[in-house]
């Protein structure tokens, strides 16, 4: 603030008399002077301002690094306590040391003896002290580790979760389609079972089986008119199905030479892919192969036996290559 009270008296002197030239000259200075002094007054108590500012900041930083020291001091409450009581009883052993007698000299000698006793088990607190914050520093460091861990292991399983739940749906949808197959084929079963047709699910997959007697002439690979109308309606139940896959297997009993089986088998599964794909069934999802006389159904003893071994195979699977691109992700 300005003192005006000067400032105040010189217009008061200047205005109510007479003065000289030099008598106002030296009042002119007066007046500047103390105008000056008010212009340090407020500087200085703009300063005093800005300082008891910082001070404020400063003591809310020291309550804060104060209650933080609160913090460590809790979590190190009995080591502090140790130690605290270590200073103390020093304290105790300097105050008592400094009463004592100077003349009692072998009193002093044990005395020191004790300090000393006192500062190695000082010491040796501090060195524990010390040890036990390096080994808290480093389960600090293990814990943020661990932390880090899990937390890259927990988007690992919610990725993984993710892709099972992914992997569940595409399975439950191929299952669905695979029984909506088996529920298309019940009319061809009860249309030809007596004439050697069936169907039977085998892990996961439809396994139609045709008897030779139905589809061709006795050691002939041409298909007949009956074998024909079979495979047409099962090409009806299964060429607007893009989600299946279809291998045509031929089997033969165990009579004649095994080379001349084995060729048998595969012209007859070729003859019977090239019926389906001219009823409307997918080339790209039909494969032939022959089995020959190796995977008997019944014993090849008797003529029943050999019977049901003559056959061919139309085994109806699940299209998995979404599903294999899904587990190699």
């Amino acid at each position: 603030m300005k003192p005006l009270f000067p400032i105040a008296i010189l217009s008061i002197v200047l205005l109510s008399s007479c003065v000289t030239k030099k008598e106002y000259q030296e009042m002119e200075e007066l007046k500047a002077f103390y105008e000056q002094e008010a212009q340090s007054t407020d500087s200085l108590q703009n300063e005093y301002n800005k300082l008891a500012e910082e001070s404020r900041q400063l003591e809310i930083e020291v309550r804060n690094t104060r209650l933080e020291l609160e913090e460590y001091v809790v979590t190190n409450k009995s080591l502090n306590r140790s130690y605290q009581d270590v200073l103390q009883r020093l304290d105790r052993i300097l105050d008592e040391r400094n009463e004592l007698d100077e003349t009692a000299s072998y009193e002093k000698v044990a005395m020191q003896r004790q300090l000393a006793l006192q500062q190695q088990d000082q010491d040796r607190d501090r060195e524990r002290l010390e040890g036990l914050e390096y080994e808290l520093y480093q389960k600090g460091n293990r814990l943020n580790t661990i932390e880090y861990d899990y937390s890259s292991m927990k988007g690992t399983l919610q990725e993984r979760n993710i892709r099972i739940q992914e992997l569940e749906q595409m399975l439950n949808l191929k299952e669905d389609n695979m029984r909506g197959v088996r529920a298309g084929l019940d009319d061809l079963v009860q249309q030809f079972s007596s004439r050697g047709l069936s169907v039977e699910d085998r892990g996961g997959k439809l396994y139609v089986s045709l008897s030779a007697e139905l589809l061709f002439p006795s050691g002939s690979t041409r298909i007949d008119p009956s074998g024909k109308s079979a495979l047409q309606q099962l090409a009806a139940a299964l060429k607007n199905n893009p989600d299946i896959d279809i291998l045509v297997e031929g089997h033969t009993d165990s009579d004649g030479s095994a080379l001349n089986n084995w060729n048998l088998s595969v012209n007859r599964a070729v003859s019977v892919t090239q019926i389906l794909t001219q009823f409307g069934v997918d080339p790209q999802r039909l494969t032939a192969a022959g089995r020959g006389e190796n995977l008997p159904v019944a014993t090849n003893k008797t003529a029943a036996g050999k019977a049901q071994n003559r056959r061919t195979e139309i085994v109806i699977s699940p299209k998995l290559d979404e599903v294999y691109e899904l587990l190699s992700n």
